[in-house]
């Protein structure tokens, strides 16, 4: 009773507080474009404003869509369809760069780097960046000419060189102080160059058994049911899982209609017969063949040329209709599942008793047409009406089709099974209540149209749903624990044997190695890559017996048979290209986890649910 006098004698300022902050809420959420002040309290960004924030710093929706924009302008100029999974790339590549480049700076930031201006003239002059030795300006025959760069830098015409000066300035050279910084933690030595040269050039030999954990099918390797229980009490933070949805849906595939097909082959008909009155096929293939293989640049093709080929290079009705015709026949329209090839065969020849066929081809794609198109939109649209209206069941009987599953779709969902790549779909299955019914949704094949079935809220999944995983990984663990039993036992017995096959005839969970004979940087018959293996190795001596030794697939006894000779000269001869190629592996691993370890420890607010 006291507890509830005390809330009651403090609810009017609760009440002042919450009128304070709605009153605030009001006047600078005017200011800002309506954004919500409980909002920005409460640490979240208005997506209206800022696609993200990094660590306070935001991501401009603008700055964001330019340059996702600017990643598809390169697919196009290169001449490729902008397709679902090309948008969904360029935007996670764009994401991920604008976070690299805000942790990155703040880094700089931190180590106080700058540049000087005898830091700009040195870099300009001796380590120009790409973006300005790929300059057509300062190129000779498609190559970076240092006299023209030179030419330009000591006579400017004005302030064009200010914009770089500053980009050198306050990125470039900055950027490479703190990539210097990063990579003078690593060092590799003379054991790490030793060890690297013996991996690559010398040649061991060895003996061994292998117990494949597999093949061990005992029925007390199965866990038991309690054991399954204790390890979903002690793990359960593994199965933590996010809200999903799970729904069901009916497509139309966005396949060409016998109308588009025959519109092709009248487009293909009438080119065919412009290049038998005479016409040069060349030009009609720049002009109208639909093959991307075909551009050159945006004037200019190689006029349908495919130059010499087998028959078994080809899709079978290309190739059929090609050898079965004579030199400067011209054939078609062929059918493939590319569309319609109308093809001219310039030369046969047969090299080593095969025959092969120079020719050239116009390719006319079947597209869907907008009267196919549209009328795919109509079904789905009356689909979707009747569905929210009468319900997704009746739908289906009075449209007499069918549904399939989608199960299991999180907030960050990208594909649909079935599908492909669909991520209106999860939007919608997050965006509405149980039971809500999409309007037409669609990707690059198909329309769709969703019923939202069940949610399985946020949570720790249940012991139903994970027992199947639990039992696997507990089998596995007793197959693996028994495979290095099954080794150990093994031991004296594998060192004095004389026919190892035998003793795997005896054992048929072993696999046996006699006399093997590989580098250390490639994988042994049966064991595979063994970092285990690999390590022993490089301190082993002939007649040294090594293990158990863990294996991908299982435990291994190995024994060194021969070691080849170290040869120093040759270890000489590559010790500067291994130097530098572990440095590079090596520097560029540890900025890739410097980098991850900056993005884990940031504040990352990621909006894009809320574009797209």
């Amino acid at each position: 009773m006291a507890l509830m006098t005390r809330m009651r004698d403090q609810m009017h300022f609760v009440l002042w507080a919450i009128l304070i902050l709605f009153l605030l809420s009001m006047s600078i959420g005017g200011l800002v474009g309506g954004a919500n002040i409980i909002d920005q309290l409460m640490g979240k960004v208005d997506p209206r404003k800022a696609i993200g924030m990094v660590n306070g710093e935001t991501i401009s929706p603008d700055v964001f869509m330019r340059m996702v924009s600017a990643e598809l302008e390169q697919y196009r100029t290169q001449g490729a369809e902008i397709t679902e999974q090309q948008i969904a790339t360029a935007r996670e590549r764009v994401w991920d760069q604008l976070v690299t480049e805000i942790l990155i700076r703040e880094q700089v930031d931190n180590f106080g780097f700058s540049a000087t201006n005898e830091e700009i003239i040195f870099h300009l002059y001796e380590n120009p960046p790409a973006f300005l030795t790929n300059q057509e300006a300062f190129q000779t025959n498609g190559q970076f000419d240092p006299k023209k760069y030179s030419q330009a830098l000591d006579n400017p015409q004005g302030n064009e060189w200010a914009g770089i000066e500053d980009y050198l300035r306050t990125s470039v050279i900055p950027n490479l102080k703190l990539e210097q910084v990063i990579n003078s933690a690593v060092h590799v030595s003379e054991m790490d160059l030793r060890n690297e040269f013996i991996k690559r050039n010398i040649d061991y030999t060895i003996d061994g058994i292998h117990a494949i954990a597999s093949k061990f099918k005992d029925d007390d390797l199965e866990p038991a049911e309690q054991e399954i229980k204790k390890y979903y009490r002690a793990n359960a933070d593994e199965f933590e899982q996010d809200e999903q949805r799970h729904l069901r849906y009916v497509s139309w595939a966005k396949v060409p209609s016998q109308a588009d097909t025959l519109r092709a082959y009248g487009d293909a008909m009438t080119v065919l017969d412009e290049a038998r009155q005479g016409a040069d096929f060349a030009r009609l293939a720049n002009q109208f063949t639909e093959d991307p293989g075909n551009a050159i640049t945006p004037d200019s093709g190689r006029g349908g040329t495919l130059g010499w080929f087998g028959k078994d290079q080809m899709v079978a009705p290309f190739a059929e209709a090609a050898f079965a015709a004579e030199t400067g026949d011209i054939v078609g329209p062929v059918l493939t599942r590319f569309g319609y090839h109308v093809i001219k065969v310039n030369d046969r020849r047969t090299t080593d008793d095969k025959d092969e066929v120079n020719a050239a081809h116009i390719l006319f794609n079947i597209p869907l047409g907008n009267a196919t198109r549209d009328e795919l939109r109509r079904e789905a649209t009356l689909f979707s009406y009747d569905a929210t209206d009468y319900g997704f069941a009746a739908a289906l009987d009075s449209h007499q089709i069918q549904a399939s599953p989608a199960a299991n779709i999180t907030e960050n969902s990208i594909f649909i099974p079935g599908l492909g790549q669909f991520r209106s779909a999860a939007r919608f299955a997050f965006n509405e209540a149980l039971e809500g019914v999409s309007p037409p949704l669609e990707n690059d094949q198909h329309y769709a149209v969703f019923v939202i079935d069940s949610i399985t809220p946020a949570g720790i999944q249940s012991l139903e749903q994970v027992q199947g995983t639990i039992s696997s990984q507990l089998k596995q663990d007793n197959q693996s624990h028994r495979a290095l039993e099954k080794i150990s036992l093994l031991a004296d017995e594998f060192t004095r044997s004389d026919d190892l096959q035998t003793l795997a005839d005896e054992h048929p969970e072993l696999d046996v190695i006699t006399g093997d004979t590989r580098s250390l940087s490639r994988g042994f018959t049966s064991i595979g890559r063994s970092n285990y293996l690999v390590g022993a190795l490089l301190e082993a001596h002939p007649g040294a017996v090594i293990g158990p030794v863990e294996t991908p697939r299982g435990y291994a006894l190995v024994q060194v048979k021969s070691v080849a000779d170290f040869d120093s000269t040759e270890f000489y001869a590559q010790q500067d290209v291994i130097r530098n190629e572990l440095t590079s592996r090596r520097q560029s691993q540890l900025y890739t986890d410097w980098i991850g370890k900056l993005k884990d420890d940031a504040e990352i607010v990621d909006n894009r649910k809320y574009y797209f």
